[in-house]
């Protein structure tokens, strides 16, 4: 028996709203309706991805936020959030990209740059060491600004209509190819 994916979509749509027509009269709060299994990659998956990653803390706190930006990619494939909580999502994922590059460059050139030394200059340093290129520079410094973005007050224009899902798209590739570039000097390095 095929499963008609439109139809079930509808119904699964109509069935939410209608559950949430009903919360609002009721008193019931401790309602919650199961996430999909197999959506979310597990944190060994992610563990794996960053073994160059010295700090076994920090490799757990990178696969733990990557299972949540599963959650954030799930909810912007799946549901149909429109206008501002869309985008704020995107943003938040974007973020949360920032977030590691901060975390994995900083782990990375530990001994390398200054222990102060900060995220720009981290960058610098990948680029001078030829660990990472031109384009991986520029996009790392891009993905810093929009991480910036996290503080609201320093934010000078309204953030509506500025974040769309290619913003969230190219923040994941470019923290995947700092992520493979870092691995791939870690191994050679070791190879020395």
């Amino acid at each position: 028996m095929s499963t008609n994916i439109p139809e079930l979509v509808e119904r699964i749509g109509r069935d939410l709203q209608t559950l949430e027509n009903a919360l609002k009269d009721s008193r019931e709060v401790q309602i919650k309706i199961k996430f999909p299994h197999g959506v979310l990659r597990t944190a060994l998956h992610f563990r794996e991805q960053y073994r160059f990653i010295r700090s076994k803390t920090l490799q757990r706190n990178i696969a733990y936020t990557l299972i949540l930006s599963d959650v954030y990619r799930w909810m912007l494939n799946r549901i149909d959030l429109k206008g501002t909580a869309r985008e704020m999502l995107i943003k938040e994922g974007v973020c949360l990209m920032g977030n590691l590059a901060e975390s994995v460059s900083k782990d990375a050139l530990s001994g390398i740059c200054g222990k102060n030394a900060k995220y720009k200059a981290r960058i610098k340093k990948l680029h001078e060491l030829r660990v990472i290129d031109d384009k991986l520079k520029s996009d790392l410094d891009w993905l810093w600004e929009c991480r910036n973005r996290e503080h609201l007050f320093l934010v000078e224009e309204c953030e509506y209509g500025h974040y769309k899902l290619e913003h969230y798209n190219k923040a994941i590739l470019t923290i995947r190819a700092l992520r493979d570039n870092l691995d791939k000097y870690f191994r050679e390095s070791q190879e020395l």
